[in-house]
């Protein structure tokens, strides 16, 4: 029941949808994440979720469960009803035969089909709208369907593990394992969020990764300029939903057939080298919202080089390597001019045990 203690009613309730919405991440793709909560009395008497593409939404779950009494309550919403035809029907629909009075919500669908048109229709059935609660919040929860339907193309998040002077190895080139087991695991739980997990090809050849994510079945995605993947490497144990990127010279090499039905895409290579933006592209169209890229260095750096990062996660351990023959953790072209360098917004840093995760955002 809300209080006042110092939160508006709307930002309370709103706070609630919001961790309703979040309970589902990384499972409702290619939808947004919603959460509704039904207000009557300054009490919650309904609550809902999007479980999943294709189940029913967040405002028809909780109107469900809400029934009769939804009649003259108010509903939150962190996004803005749909008003189309999708695999389920439109939610204001629902909202107006449900006698629904308000409706709070964060912010407006960016997808074309509904923005600003579901507000219009619920004014126009005479039900009083609020937007802009806690809109900052909401964003950065479906940052990934906001780059999606505005820029036609996956999210994309790096993440990289190093010491504290930035080196990705020793001396001799051995990485395992700089940081401890704690971070190792919170790593793995990151791929969960994402649709796809990325690497290239020598990073699968000299690490021999599984790149699995616990209960959840993504797609693997390894970008192998020279074909040279093969059949008996850890990526092909599990869950064969793999894309492998190879050289379109070698696309007569047939290769693909004994790759236990991995899907491979021939590109042009420069000098070795895809154009990520053309990677990226491909990978939307087979609907892959968002991209997980672990690494290597020169597979990182390709993706800063072509400004076509989102996201970065930085495990830090506290260690110092040291020497000329150790890597450093991102490679690729780089800068010539230190005020040219990828700048970064740090969001925030965690503390895990004796290591650290930093998540930031590249300054626009």
């Amino acid at each position: 029941m809300w209080r006042d203690s110092g939160k508006s009613k709307d930002e309370f309730f709103m706070q609630k949808a919001l961790a309703l919405a979040i309970k589902a991440q990384g499972k409702t793709s290619p939808n947004p994440l919603v959460g509704a909560v039904v207000e009557k009395g300054g009490r919650v008497i309904a609550q809902g979720f999007h479980k999943k593409a294709g189940m029913p939404h967040a405002e028809a779950e909780a109107l469900k469960e809400a029934g009769r009494k939804a009649r003259g309550a108010c509903l939150y919403v962190n996004l803005e009803p749909c008003c189309h035809f999708g695999r389920t029907p439109p939610c204001v629909d629902k909202i107006i035969s449900s006698g629904i009075k308000r409706v709070v919500m964060s912010v407006l669908d960016p997808n074309p089909l509904v923005y600003g048109r579901s507000v219009k229709i619920l004014r126009k059935h005479n039900i009083e709208v609020r937007t802009g609660v806690l809109a900052g919040q909401a964003k950065k929860l479906n940052e990934v369907f906001f780059k999606n339907m505005r820029r036609h193309l996956p999210f994309t998040a790096v993440k990289f593990a190093q010491s504290l002077d930035g080196r990705l190895t020793d001396n001799r080139g051995n990485s395992k394992w700089i940081t401890s087991l704690t971070a190792r695991r919170s790593a793995k739980h990151l791929r969960q969020i994402y649709d796809a997990v990325l690497v290239g090809i020598n990073t699968v050849l000299k690490d021999n990764p599984h790149l699995d994510a616990p209960g959840k079945v993504m797609s693997k995605i390894i970008l192998d300029p020279h074909f040279r993947i093969e059949r008996n490497l850890n990526i092909f144990r599990k869950y064969r939903k793999i894309i492998v990127f190879a050289g379109e010279k070698y696309k007569n090499v047939r290769k693909e057939k004994k790759l236990a039905g991995a899907e491979v895409i021939y590109l042009k290579a420069k000098n070795g080298i895809f154009s990520i933006k053309q990677i990226l592209s491909r990978l939307y169209s087979r609907q892959i919202t968002s991209v997980f890229v672990e690494g290597g260095a020169e597979t990182l750096g390709r993706f800063f080089d072509a400004e076509c990062v989102d996201k970065v996660y930085i495990f830090a351990a506290s260690k110092i390597i040291g020497g000329k023959n150790a890597l450093c953790s991102v490679a690729g072209r780089g800068v010539s001019d230190v005020n040219k360098a990828f700048d970064l917004n740090i969001e925030k840093v965690e503390s895990l045990g004796r290591d650290f995760l930093i998540t930031a955002y590249p300054k626009k």
